[in-house]
């Protein structure tokens, strides 16, 4: 834990907003899948940028094999769970009114093309029904240590036997640290 506290002092211990500029950039996607209107959950994904994920790789790959593996994967877990206190800089609203989800967790996380990728599972503290409500997401970093990056593809992907029926729509946040927010709803 404390080679992720040297890597990444600054994002674990907080930064002064006044001052703050991003660090670390992270591409960012969220994962719906819709085989009914009702939603209770969101997979995400994120990619590391390159000097990050490259310094972390020397902090904690002690066999020098390019991959977390062993307790060098154990370690970095218990790092990267400080992020847990921000929910993973997961942004969600319903209906236009600010949720916290029930839970984030990372379900998944290694190397490609030497950047550090990472799964998480997004569980909403209720179900939502798109058919009567809309379920906004973002991600951000309210002291901006941490630019969040929408993949170019789009912050959401759709899948399921319901995605067709579905209408993600983004639009710019007006939240310091939130690039872009997407509205998912679904037409019955």
């Amino acid at each position: 834990m404390f080679r992720l506290i040297g890597v990444l002092w600054f994002a674990l211990l907080g930064a002064n907003s006044a001052l703050a500029h991003p660090h670390i950039w992270v591409d960012a996607q969220y994962q719906a899948v819709v085989d009914s209107p009702v939603v209770e959950s969101l997979n995400a994904t994120w990619s590391w940028d390159l000097f990050t994920s490259v310094s972390l790789l020397e902090a904690y790959d002690d066999n020098g094999d390019g991959q977390f593996t062993g307790n060098e994967r154990t370690e970095l877990l218990e790092g990267l769970q400080n992020l847990k206190k921000d929910d993973y800089f997961v942004h969600l609203k319903v209906a236009g009114k600010a949720i916290k989800p029930k839970s984030v967790t990372i379900t998944d996380f290694g190397m490609k093309n030497k950047m550090l990728w990472l799964t998480l599972k997004v569980r909403l503290a209720e179900p939502v029904n798109l058919e009567k409500t809309t379920l906004s997401m973002a991600f951000g970093d309210p002291e901006y240590y941490f630019a969040m990056v929408p993949l170019e593809e789009g912050l959401l992907r759709l899948s399921g036997a319901l995605a067709e029926s579905c209408t993600p729509v983004d639009h710019d946040a007006k939240e310091q640290g939130i690039e872009t927010w997407i509205d998912l709803s679904c037409q019955s």
